[in-house]
């Protein structure tokens, strides 16, 4: 965590642990609800299991993907926690993320400023929302 080039690499590779267990549930619960006379039709037509693969199993867990995405993408929004934990953005402004400068400005008086940063990050939340 002294090295800043790789200060916020270790904050997106614990962050990435900590939400790889709910992705894995939701991908496994995607491929258990694919109906197995698909891959026994498959089978009898003579495809592989790379053929399942990519003709079945990705194109049938799309949703699943999709929400895994999403949440992907709103957790990451929500990374205040994480870096403040592990560097309080420090390291010059290596770890700074947005939420992490809108403390700051926050804690430093400048209140105008932060409640224009939550206002852009209030739009982009709900931007990534309405997409889905």
């Amino acid at each position: 965590m002294g090295n800043s080039k790789i200060a916020l690499f270790s904050v997106a590779l614990v962050d990435l642990w900590k939400g790889i267990g709910i992705a894995t549930v939701i991908y496994i619960a995607g491929i258990v609800s694919i109906p197995r006379q698909y891959y026994e039709a498959l089978t009898i037509d003579g495809g592989s299991s790379g053929d399942a693969l990519w003709y079945i199993t990705l194109p049938l867990c799309r949703p699943a993907m999709n929400f895994v995405i999403i949440l992907s993408f709103i957790g990451g929004l929500c990374t205040f926690d994480l870096v403040w934990t592990m560097t309080k953005g420090g390291l010059g402004f290596a770890t700074d993320l947005l939420a992490s400068v809108i403390y700051k400005q926050y804690a430093a008086g400048f209140y105008g400023l932060a409640t224009a940063g939550n206002v852009i990050l209030f739009l982009d939340v709900i931007n990534i929302i309405k997409e889905e």
